[in-house]
């Protein structure tokens, strides 16, 4: 019941039952053409055998006519023949044809009788006759002992081969005849055993090419039939038809396959077919049944598919009927529900309607339509009281009878021409009332089946105008003096770089003693001033020119030289003269000064920047304040060299190595006229790697300015403290430079206190030199740092003293052990006149205060006689010694210790 209930399902199904059939029918296909190919492939080996039968017949033939040659000679030949008669014999007997034969005579000989044998053919007449033993070491050797035609074969007179015991029982027990093969060659020799003569077993032999005579016999098989002939030992292929080894047929399936037994060697024949060695696929007769099973087998599948594709537009057929009707049920719901819809949506309109007439009405700001030509047809109330002044005033204008601005004009033209998309748009409206005021309008086009209409809308942004107005008019003015501020100046600047051929002048204006005033005063009265010199400024520069307030009391102005109603002295001149006219407050005058940089540049200027060209006039400023302020200075590249050097100078000491670029020099200080070392002044010496030797002069202002001197100094006195150490002389003395920053540093006496206790070095060695001036400027605060090391054994000496401006008072305020007179005063002291009576007027000084007194720059021995009559203790300059190198000088100092006065060549 099981196997029945499945069958008739099957049955009952067309599509199942086809697939049966169509799966049956291949297979009875695969099962025919398995037949069809086993049938073939039997008739083509058998075709392939009787082919090679007639082969090997044609070759056993050939073999066997040779054999029955061999006996034949041999009845010819009796016991004891003579040479002349085997010659005679060889003659007569061998045929000529495609396969030369030679007549051979053997002897099997033992090694022992290899010079018996040669002695005795060399006494028949071969002289030349020598056995060569070929071959393994055998006990028996095959020895050619006769050969014809002698004339062709002779030199192979005397050629052996290994002759094994077996082959000796198999050639005279069973008297048959016996193929041998000689090794590394083609020579094949067919023996025949003959009775023993003179004490030595003879063979007949019978010798040829068996790759010639196979050659003769197979060589056409190629050409004939397209068929491919090979012969093979199991030592060696003898023969192949396919000599160039176009097919490879030693590894190729054999067609057919007979073996021959040559006397005692097996050959073999195998024969190769066309099919085998080319196939074709026309000829490809698996191929040819395979096409046809799958041809059968695909008008199979068709007919299959046909019966599936019937059944399946059956189904679809009644699937449609079925959905066509649930479809039209469905669509008979659908149209009721949806009937429902719309009359509910048009409910819903019209109250979106009157909803929008409300807020069109209603609304606070403008709402307009314009046609396609952009001519009012409706607008609202708001609209209506924002432009046409009246709720009833009558439409029917175009909204660009309204704009002000005509570029603004064109563009709005452009818009309702090309009916396109536009942002937000700002634009100055003119009303019906003569006013002005500014619009925001927004808006879209909308296309409809009636026509093109612009729904748009505007809002008064007038007084948020204003207030933007206002803060950009904040942010590019100063707020104090209402002068354009810095960043809105350097925009000027910028701007007119890029003009046509021009020449424009840059002033950089600073207020002198502005501070003192703002400190004294008050800020209140500083502002007063700014806003007063701003006032002045634009009544004296304001119509051909613009003033800007850079910040504090630094303003700057841009004039073009062709709008200038005098030569630029002169309104330079006028300028200084408007700075120092008083200035009143609270019903008192106070007067100021001012430096003013002057930078002239030509537009276009593209290789300076703005900020370049307002940094040029500063400097030029500065430079003016150098020369002792109130006046002009205008800029010129020696200063800006001069910046240059300044700035690169600062980046150098930024990146200086100390050890690697800084060295020290020690002056000789000598007293009691000069002939005694007292001490020495440690001179700093740098040589930048990248500017070469730099005065310090020069670089300690700059150090001071960015503070580098403390680092300087700690490295000048650690190399001082050193070489101290290093000399050990506890009567010698150093003295060195430093600066009053320095000293006013809060970590500098600690510093210097650890530095002395950790290398073993008296404080009372060391004296501390300041210049007058400094020293003077920064008193009040250098008192409490000098006392402290002063009372530490430190000695403290004014340095160039008497180019400063010190008075006595001071003089006796701080704590100084002594003075040094500047080499100025040095100069013509030996002769009686103002500088002499200068020195005895400080050394007089010196003296009541109990001062030492120290003389630099002396050059010869009269300025030295003369400073030491007036009573001058110390004394330094060329004439005793240059500054000398560390080496240098401690070689000195060593020298002193064996002859402690120095002589002087006068």
């Amino acid at each position: 019941m099981s196997i029945v209930t499945p069958i008739i399902s099957v049955l009952r199904s067309p599509v199942q039952f086809g697939a049966f059939c169509f799966l049956l029918f291949v297979s009875a296909m695969l099962y025919v053409g398995f037949l069809l190919n086993n049938y073939y492939q039997q008739q083509e080996r058998q075709t392939l055998q009787q082919q090679l039968s007639q082969y090997h017949h044609q070759l056993d033939t050939k073999l066997a006519y040779v054999g029955h040659l061999l006996y034949s000679i041999d009845a010819y030949l009796d016991d004891g023949f003579k040479m002349d008669l085997f010659n005679q014999v060889a003659q007569s007997q061998l045929p000529g044809g495609d396969v030369e034969l030679r007549l051979e005579m053997y002897r099997i000989i033992k090694p022992e009788q290899v010079q018996s044998i040669e002695l005795l053919q060399r006494q028949l007449g071969f002289f030349d006759y020598t056995v060569r033993l070929q071959g393994q070491i055998s006990t028996h050797y095959l020895t050619l002992m006769n050969v014809a035609p002698l004339a062709d074969y002779g030199h192979t007179m005397g050629d052996s081969l290994a002759f094994s015991d077996a082959q000796i029982d198999m050639l005279y027990e069973h008297q048959s005849l016996m193929a041998v093969n000689w090794s590394d060659q083609d020579k094949w020799t067919l023996l025949l055993q003959r009775p023993d003569h003179q004490g030595a077993s003879s063979v007949l032999g019978l010798s040829f090419e068996l790759p010639i005579l196979l050659e003769g016999l197979f060589g056409h098989i190629y050409q004939t039939s397209q068929q491919h002939v090979r012969v093979y030992t199991e030592q060696q292929e003898l023969f192949n038809s396919d000599w160039q080894n176009n097919y490879d047929l030693a590894h190729r399936s054999v067609g057919a396959n007979q073996t021959i037994d040559f006397y005692g060697q097996k050959l073999t024949l195998q024969l190769y077919s066309h099919k085998q060695l080319s196939p074709s696929l026309l000829e490809n007769r698996q191929l040819m049944i395979a096409g046809f099973i799958t041809v059968a087998c695909l008008c199979a599948w068709l007919v299959w598919m046909q019966l599936r594709y019937l059944v399946s537009r059956n189904n679809v057929i009644n699937k449609i009927v079925i959905e066509r009707t649930t479809s039209l049920a469905q669509a008979n719901d659908r149209l009721s529900i949806e009937s429902d819809k719309r009359l509910a949506a048009l409910q819903q309109q019209i109250s979106a309607e009157r909803k929008y007439k409300s807020l069109f009405l209603n609304s606070s700001e403008g709402l307009f339509v314009l046609d396609t030509h952009g001519q009012l047809v409706d607008a609202n109330p708001a609209f209506r009281r924002l432009l046409l002044g009246n709720e009833n005033q009558q439409l029917g204008a175009y909204l660009s009878q309204y704009i002000v601005d005509d570029e603004f004009a064109k563009q709005w033209q452009k818009i309702i021409d090309h009916k396109s998309r536009h942002d937000e748009l700002e634009w100055l409206a003119q009303v019906e009332s003569a006013d002005s005021i500014w619009l925001r309008q927004t808006g879209s086009w909308l296309h409809g089946p009636s026509g093109t209409l612009y729904e748009g809308r505007v809002t008064d942004i007038t007084q948020l105008k204003l207030f933007n107005e206002q803060l950009k008019y904040k942010a590019q003015h100063d707020s104090l003096t209402d002068l354009f501020n810095r960043q809105t100046f350097l925009g000027l600047v910028e701007a007119c770089r890029s003009a046509s051929v021009k020449q424009y002048v840059l002033l950089y204006i600073d207020l002198d003693r502005f501070k003192l005033i703002n400190d004294t005063l008050g800020h209140l009265a500083g502002d007063r001033l700014l806003v007063e010199f701003a006032t002045r400024m634009r009544t004296l520069l304001g119509s051909f020119s613009d003033i800007a307030r850079l910040g504090g009391d630094e303003f700057a102005v841009l004039i073009e030289l062709d709008k200038l109603p005098m030569p630029l002295e002169g309104i330079l001149e006028d300028i200084l003269v408007e700075v120092r006219k008083p200035f009143v407050y609270q019903q008192q005058s106070h007067s100021i000064s001012g430096s003013v940089g002057v930078r002239r540049f030509t537009v276009p200027c593209v290789n300076y920047e703005a900020e370049k060209l307002l940094h040029d006039a500063d400097i030029a400023m500065y430079e003016a304040k150098k020369r002792g302020k109130n006046c002009y200075y205008i800029y010129s590249s020696a200063i800006a060299c001069e910046a240059s050097r300044k700035l690169r100078i600062e980046r150098a000491l930024h990146d200086i190595d100390c050890d690697g670029e800084l060295s020290l020099q020690f002056q000789p200080i000598y007293c009691c006229e000069g002939r005694r070392l007292r001490g020495f002044e440690a001179l700093l010496r740098w040589h930048s790697t990248e500017l070469g030797f730099v005065s310090p002069a020069e670089f300690i202002p700059i150090a001071e300015e960015c503070a580098k001197i403390n680092m300087l100094g700690q490295w000048v006195f650690k190399n001082a403290v050193s070489f101290m150490h290093e000399c050990g002389e506890h009567d010698l003395f150093m003295s060195v430079n430093v600066s009053p920053l320095q000293i006013q540093s809060g970590s500098f006496v600690p510093w210097l206190i650890e530095l002395f206790s950790h290398n073993q070095v008296e404080p009372g060695q060391f004296k501390i030199e300041l210049t007058e001036s400094a020293m003077m400027m920064t008193e009040d605060s250098l008192v409490e740092p000098l006392e402290q090391l002063h009372e530490l054994g430190f000695g403290i000496y004014i340095d160039d003293f008497g180019t400063g401006f010190s008075s006595l008072a001071r003089l006796n305020a701080l704590p100084v052990t002594g003075l040094k007179i500047d080499r100025a005063f040095i100069e013509g002291i030996e002769n009686m006149g103002s500088a002499r009576q200068l020195i005895e007027a400080i050394c007089a000084i010196a003296k009541s205060f109990d001062l030492v007194v120290t003389a630099e720059g002396i050059e010869t021995p009269e300025q030295l006689a003369v400073l030491s009559k007036l009573h001058c203790q110390q004394s330094q300059g060329y004439l005793m010694s240059k500054p000398l190198v560390r080496g240098r000088a401690v070689s000195l100092v060593m020298q002193v210790n064996s002859a402690p006065y120095l002589e002087l060549v006068t």
